[in-house]
């Protein structure tokens, strides 16, 4: 079974469920274990014809299943499937830094801990990684005070990181 991570305004579907375990072979079939399991939660996900809405993305191990194989998207056991809808009312802040891993600090989970730890969104957009320095291009998606929380994390854990360019703000 994959685990899948409810956000907050579906919990009330799973009991108050954080974290819900469902079985398939891909995306498209946990989501139909998901419905058979807590009724009405597959409509909040997907539209009318069955797709991922516009405003709900879906991560397979933090991975946007958008750019894998999107439903049909294989899922094997200790997968981890996360549901993280667009923030409603309020202000999306996307910003946008480079991470400088130095040597010794190389194989820590940091962007992992940076997305899991905190409510942020981690998008890799460009990495060069050696044994004695790896340079990640990351843009945080999320609250701003979330993202400067993850960002803070890093740092604490020993990673340089420094601005891209200026931030977005969508509304």
């Amino acid at each position: 079974m994959a685990t899948v991570r409810i956000p907050t305004p579906l919990r009330k579907l799973t009991n108050g469920e954080a974290e819900v375990a469902a079985n398939g072979s891909n995306i498209q079939e946990i989501l139909d274990n998901l419905e058979q399991n807590f009724g009405g939660l597959k409509e909040r996900i997907c539209d009318e014809a069955g797709n991922v809405r516009r405003f709900v993305n879906v991560y397979l191990n933090d991975e946007d299943i958008r750019f894998l194989s999107n439903l049909e998207t294989a899922v094997k056991e200790e997968d981890s499937i996360s549901i993280v809808p667009a923030i409603a009312g309020g202000m999306e802040y996307k910003k946008k830094v480079y991470l400088t891993f130095e040597r010794g600090k190389i194989k820590e989970p940091v962007i992992w801990e940076m997305g899991n730890q905190f409510k942020v969104i981690t998008n890799v957009r460009q990495a060069s990684i050696s044994d004695e320095i790896g340079l990640v291009a990351l843009e945080l998606d999320g609250d701003e005070e979330e993202i400067e929380r993850a960002i803070e994390h890093a740092r604490t854990r020993g990673i340089k990181v420094e601005p891209i360019d200026q931030n977005i703000v969508e509304g």
